[in-house]
């Protein structure tokens, strides 16, 4: 089990959260790779069974796919594509819930929490559930970053594990809609896709994510 430490009080010692049912045999995810090569999956499920497989084949495969990109692909995947990729990241299959927001808020509550990211982000904005979270670091009230809370936040998040990094890097993106020069300037961010999926796998991270990612109504 890993352990996440991190400079800021406001970010405290958590411990990973072990994966339910992210672990697939070799042969099953053998199977898997070629009924999707038969059936012509999106190159973001050809990924995911990759780097579950093998990840230095995902490696060759895909040098270029950075995790940005593979964050930005749930803005344009269906139902039925986004209920794979959470599959594929080990959490529990489960059907669109009825009530988007709510669930979404659950879930990003809960890896807030549970991975320690609670001083990277606020609950003062308007609006309810998710709508409420935002990043610190900016001057809402005149739309302008706040210089000494945004080099805090920088601070903050360079001092955090590879896994923390990962997860809030994702909310970040999830937050603007796609890439970010704001928050994510001079800080790590630019991981290749199939780097982040190891980070996460290793550390048992991964389901959260995928549930996250999942759950994402918009914002």
């Amino acid at each position: 089990m890993s352990t996440f430490v991190t400079a800021s009080a406001a970010c405290a010692r958590v411990n990973a959260i072990p994966l339910a049912s992210s672990s697939m045999t070799r042969n099953r995810l053998t199977s898997l790779i070629a009924a999707e090569t038969v059936s012509g999956g999106t190159e973001v499920e050809r990924l995911m069974l990759l780097a579950s497989a093998d990840a230095a084949a995902a490696e060759q495969a895909f040098p270029n796919f950075r995790f940005s990109k593979l964050v930005a692909a749930r803005f344009d995947m269906d139902v039925g594509e986004a209920n794979r990729f959470s599959n594929l990241c080990g959490a529990a299959a489960m059907p669109p819930p009825p009530h988007a927001d709510i669930a979404f808020h659950g879930q990003l509550r809960r890896t807030l929490d549970q991975y320690g990211l609670g001083c990277l982000f606020v609950d003062d904005a308007p609006g309810r559930h998710h709508h409420a979270v935002r990043p610190r670091g900016y001057d809402y009230s005149v739309d302008a970053v706040d210089p000494k809370g945004m080099e805090t936040w920088r601070a903050d998040y360079r001092n955090m594990h590879p896994a923390q990094q990962v997860l809030a890097a994702s909310i970040i993106w999830l937050y603007r809609g796609g890439k970010d020069h704001v928050w994510l300037r001079r800080v790590p961010c630019t991981w290749r896709a199939t780097e982040a999926l190891h980070v996460l796998r290793v550390n048992r991270a991964l389901s959260d994510w995928g549930r996250l990612i999942f759950l994402f109504p918009g914002w």
